[in-house]
C-alpha cells in the first residue's frame, strides 16, 4: 500500500477510535473545574497525558497537583494540608456528574472516585507539590511524592507498602509543565506526533487488556516517540510508528531517556528490572504487530493491527522489518516460476497462480518483465507451517537455492520484494503447492 494511503488510514483510526470523545472531554473539563472550585485555580495543575493531549479513550483518571508553596527540605510533610483538603472536599465539593462520589485521603494524596454502583468509572488523584526551580521555558518545576511518577496500579502497591512500614515515600523532582510545553511545540511543528503516540498507546492498551502484567509503560513509549520526532521533524505517523516498533527490543533492554527534572534519573529506569520473560512478551507482541503491518492491504481493518497477535511461527522466518525496510508498495509485479525438465518425461512448464507441482522437481524463480526499477530484489521462501523443515529466509537477487527443489508436501510461498532507497516499493507472490500423489 502506498505511504500516503497508509498514513491516511492510520490518522483516521486515531481520530475515530482512539482520541477522547467530545463527551469525555466535557466530562473531564467539568470534573477538573469542580476540583479547582475547592483547591483554587492558582493552586491546581493538571498533569499526565491528558493535558499533553496524548491520552486515549476510554479515559479513566485525571492527576492533579495541589500546589502548596516553595519546597523546604526540612519541612516536607504535607499531611496537615492533605487532611485540610480532605475536609474541604467533603464539605464543599459539588459533584458535576450523575455518578456517586467517594472522597478519601491516602498516604500522600486525596482521591475522588466516581462510582456507578460499586464500579469505579473515573478517578481523580490530587497529589501535593512544592515549587522548586524553573525549567528552560521559565516555568515552575516541582518536588512531588514518588507516587506521582507511578501508574495507578503501582501507586496502590506503594501506598500499601508505606502503610505497612516497609517503605518510606520518597520525594522526587518533577517538570510536568515542561513535558506539556515540549509536546505542544512538537505537535505544532508536526501534527502527526500526537497521532503516532495515541496509535502506539492503543496497541499497548490492547496488550494490557490481554495481559495485565504487560510491562512497558505508556509514558516510556510517548517519550521514545518524542525524542525521535524531535530529530525527524518531517516524519509522518507511519514513520514514527514503524520506527518505534523496530526499536522496541532495544527500548526494553536498558534505560535511555533522562527525566527532564532530574537528568541523573531516567523515566525508563524500570526496564532494568524487567525479567527476560517479560521482555520476550514485549518483543513477541511487537513482532505480531509488525508482521501484520508488513502484510496490511487495502480493505484490512486498521484496528486489527492493534489486536494482540502471536509471535513469528518459526525462528527461521525473516521479515523485511528485521532489516528496517518498510512495506510501502506502489505496484505489484509478476515473477516467473519455471519447473525444470526431469528425466522420465517430465517437461519444463510455468507454474500458474495455484502453483500445483509434484515433489522432486526443480523450480527456477525469475523476475517478470513488469518488475519495477529497484536497487535490489529480495527473495523469500516460506515453507508450509507444518513442514518438517521450517524456512522463511530472505536473500538478495535470487532464492537461497537456485533452482529450488520441491520436497515436502504442503502449501509453500515464494515472494519477491523490490527495494528502492531502503523501502519496499513492489511485491510479488507465487504459490507452490506440493503433492506427492495426484
Amino acid at each position: 500500500m502506498k505511504k500516503d494511503r497508509l498514513n491516511e488510514l492510520l490518522r483516521a483510526h486515531v481520530r475515530n477510535h482512539l482520541s477522547p470523545t467530545p463527551g469525555e472531554r466535557e466530562f473531564v473539563s467539568d470534573v477538573y473545574e469542580s476540583v479547582q472550585d475547592v483547591l483554587g485555580v492558582a493552586n491546581s495543575l493538571q498533569i499526565g497525558s491528558y493535558p499533553r493531549f496524548t491520552a486515549i479513550t476510554p479515559l479513566h483518571d485525571l492527576d492533579v497537583l495541589y500546589l502548596l508553596g516553595k519546597w523546604d527540605p526540612l519541612v516536607h510533610d504535607p499531611a496537615q494540608a492533605l487532611a485540610q483538603l480532605e475536609r474541604q472536599l467533603l464539605a464543599e465539593y459539588e459533584n458535576p456528574t450523575h455518578y456517586q462520589v467517594e472522597i478519601g485521603r491516602q498516604t500522600h494524596s486525596v482521591t475522588i472516585k466516581f462510582l456507578d454502583g460499586e464500579r469505579e468509572v473515573f478517578g481523580v488523584d490530587i497529589v501535593p507539590a512544592y515549587s522548586n526551580g524553573t525549567n528552560e521555558f521559565g516555568q515552575d518545576m516541582y518536588v512531588v511524592p514518588e507516587i506521582a511518577a507511578k501508574s495507578r496500579r503501582e501507586r496502590q502497591q506503594l501506598r500499601e507498602a508505606v502503610v505497612r512500614g516497609e517503605k518510606e515515600m520518597a520525594w522526587i523532582a518533577s517538570d510536568p509543565r515542561g513535558y506539556i510545553s515540549v509536546a505542544a511545540k512538537l505537535n505544532q511543528d508536526n501534527e502527526d506526533f500526537r497521532k503516532a503516540v495515541k496509535f502506539v498507546k492503543g496497541w499497548r492498551a490492547s496488550c494490557k487488556a490481554a495481559d495485565p502484567d504487560f510491562p512497558i509503560k505508556s509514558f516510556h513509549l510517548e517519550q521514545a516517540i518524542t525524542a525521535w520526532v524531535s530529530a525527524n521533524s518531517d516524519a509522518t505517523i507511519f514513520d514514527a510508528v514503524f520506527d518505534l516498533f523496530c526499536r522496541l527490543p532495544d527500548l526494553v533492554r536498558y534505560p535511555q531517556f533522562p527525566d527532564r527534572a532530574d537528568p541523573a534519573r531516567n523515566i525508563d529506569d524500570y526496564v532494568s528490572g524487567i525479567s527476560e520473560a517479560d521482555r520476550r512478551k514485549v518483543i513477541e507482541a511487537r513482532d505480531g504487530f509488525l508482521i501484520k503491518l508488513e502484510n496490511f492491504e487495502e480493505g484490512d481493518d486498521v484496528g486489527g493491527l492493534l489486536a494482540v497477535s502471536r509471535r513469528r511461527r518459526s525462528g527461521a522466518e525473516a521479515y523485511l522489518f528485521d532489516s528496517l525496510i518498510p512495506m510501502l508498495t506502489e505496484q505489484d509485479f509478476s515473477i516467473i516460476a519455471e519447473a525444470q525438465e526431469r528425466t522420465g518425461g517430465f517437461r519444463r512448464f510455468l507454474l500458474d497462480a495455484v502453483g500445483l507441482i509434484q515433489v522432486n522437481r526443480d523450480i527456477r524463480f525469475m523476475l517478470g518483465s513488469d518488475a519495477p526499477a529497484a536497487d535490489v530484489y529480495k527473495w523469500k521462501v516460506k515453507n508450509d507451517d507444518n513442514s518438517p523443515e521450517p524456512r522463511g529466509e530472505i536473500t538478495d537477487n535470487h532464492t537461497l537455492r537456485d533452482p529450488e527443489h520441491t520436497r515436502y508436501n504442503g502449501s509453500h510461498i515464494v515472494e519477491c520484494f523490490a527495494i528502492k532507497k531502503g523501502v519496499c516499493i513492489g511485491r510479488s507472490r507465487q504459490n507452490v503447492v506440493l503433492r506427492s500423489q495426484w
